[in-house]
């Protein structure tokens, strides 16, 4: 069919968003209005020419916008490969100069279970927050009995820090619609010190190990005070790394930890071996004490402590009924040299976890991973599902997800991770990170999914977290 036919076939209320084949900046359509049917109207709308394909392998590309709310525009990609496949991509771009809603992070209900992306963002619509759109967020411990949802990763919600750092992998910060837009390495450290009743603490400044998680699991391994080399990791023989090194795709172990639980975090399960728990009031004061987790649970306010191994004899000496818990506020920071301290002042600070950084500065890769001891080949070359963030130099958001499936059987193409940095790149981004990908990958927008699930027959996967973009 001749091309003039094809353009003459789009409805005008669309429009064409026809590109070059330098990197393209996609934002909200001026002047256009948000239809009650946006995104489900979006076939296979437009038809770009072949230079200006996404990426190189692509013998032609299709690809239709529409507005989902002011400053919300979400684009439908569709690529047909030179090997007769299609790839499906789609984009949800926020341009903060128009958008006056916000970009928040949630865990669902609780830090420990995992929920589907969509039931995320029905939980903010029953907080009256006005969901538009969701991607799925970051990576989680899947293969945890003890905290199946427990982020791998510094997690920010709410202004609240709900997870520790795996210090020195990259993470996106979100907030302050826009202004606090940014990716970079992160670290964290968190003390804790318990003063008996009428004595002195054994020990100041007692480290934490971790934030909301399973004790002596460590997913995506990296150290629990401070850059790596000063902090508080015994050895295993069981770990394929120096624990203290951050590295996705693996968990780390460590049968001595000190781990914190907030009210986000729910009930905690039996957790095995040596361990001591006690249970914090909200007026920091201790008032239960137990050798076991099963059952206790952090109100409002309040927080669960955790020793196993020989942090279980500090514990036990030091958190009486009674005695009084110093935890100050944790100490994030991000860089290189995590030299730049970081702070969670407003309501919707979120950070998401993620890695690798994709593109950096304008530049792709280079990929972070320790060759022969880590899944490198696992995460780096398969063509599989994808969700990515990004930045574009004129400071707007770019949540990307691509499939593997083009319906519950049907063949798609996915992406290897130096693929997607690339698509990345080509949509506008000068900075850009992977977060949680293959079956995890998941777009929602206006109460209906944007994408098709790689797990099953396309069921949509429950994951740790999520972006939500919300309207209030």
């Amino acid at each position: 069919m001749p091309r003039k036919r094809l353009r003459s076939l789009l409805p005008a209320a669309l429009g064409l968003a026809v590109l070059t084949s330098a990197p393209q900046v996609l934002s909200a359509q001026a002047g256009a209005t948000a239809p009650a049917d946006c995104p489900s109207d979006l076939a296979a709308h437009g038809v770009s020419e072949t230079s200006d394909r996404l990426l190189g392998e692509t013998a032609n590309e299709r690809r239709a916008s529409c507005q989902v709310a002011p400053g919300l525009t979400f684009t439908k990609i569709e690529s047909t490969l030179q090997d007769g496949r299609t790839r499906y991509v789609r984009v949800l771009s926020v341009d903060f100069a128009a958008f006056t809603g916000k970009i928040r992070a949630t865990t669902g209900k609780t830090v420990k279970d995992r929920e589907k992306t969509s039931d995320m963002a029905g939980l903010m619509a029953s907080q009256g927050l006005e969901p538009l759109a969701a991607v799925n967020g970051g990576f989680f411990d899947i293969a945890s009995a003890f905290s199946p949802g427990a982020l791998g990763g510094l997690t920010v919600a709410g202004g609240r820090v709900l997870n520790s750092a795996s210090n020195g992998e990259a993470a996106l910060t979100l907030g302050n619609h826009g202004t606090n837009l940014w990716i970079d390495k992160v670290w964290s450290e968190s003390r804790v010190t318990f003063t008996p009743p009428g004595g002195s603490p054994s020990e100041l400044d007692h480290v934490v190990d971790g934030l909301n998680r399973e004790p002596g699991r460590i997913q995506g391994c990296g150290g629990g005070s401070g850059p790596a080399g000063v902090n508080d990791r015994n050895s295993n023989s069981d770990n394929l790394i120096d624990a203290r090194t951050p590295q996705l795709g693996i968990h780390c172990l460590d049968s001595d930890e000190t781990i914190v639980f907030t009210e986000d975090f729910g009930a905690l399960p039996f957790l095995p071996g040596t361990v001591r728990a006690v249970l914090v009031g909200a007026d920091r004061t201790v008032k239960q004490v137990s050798d076991t987790t099963s059952g206790l649970m952090a109100g409002p306010g309040e927080h669960v402590v955790v020793a196993t191994g020989s942090h279980a004899e500090w514990l036990r000496a030091d958190a009486v009924v009674g005695s009084t818990m110093s935890l100050p506020a944790a100490d994030v920071r991000r860089g290189a040299s995590a030299d730049t301290a970081v702070y969670f002042n407003g309501t919707d600070d979120a950070v998401v976890n993620g890695g690798p950084w994709l593109v950096k500065n304008g530049a792709e890769g280079p990929f972070d991973f320790n060759s022969g001891t880590t899944p490198e080949h696992a995460y780096l070359t398969p063509m599989n599902s994808r969700t990515a963030a990004g930045i574009t130099a004129d400071r707007k958001l770019l949540l990307v997800v691509v499939d593997k499936k083009s319906g519950p059987a049907g063949p798609a193409h996915g992406l290897t991770m130096p693929q997607l940095a690339q698509t990345m790149k080509n949509l506008g981004a000068t900075e850009a990170i992977n977060l949680d990908g293959g079956g995890s990958s998941t777009m929602w927008v206006k109460g209906a999914l944007a994408n098709h699930p790689s797990d099953g027959a396309g069921e949509e996967r429950y994951v740790g977290n999520a972006i939500v973009v919300t309207a209030k």
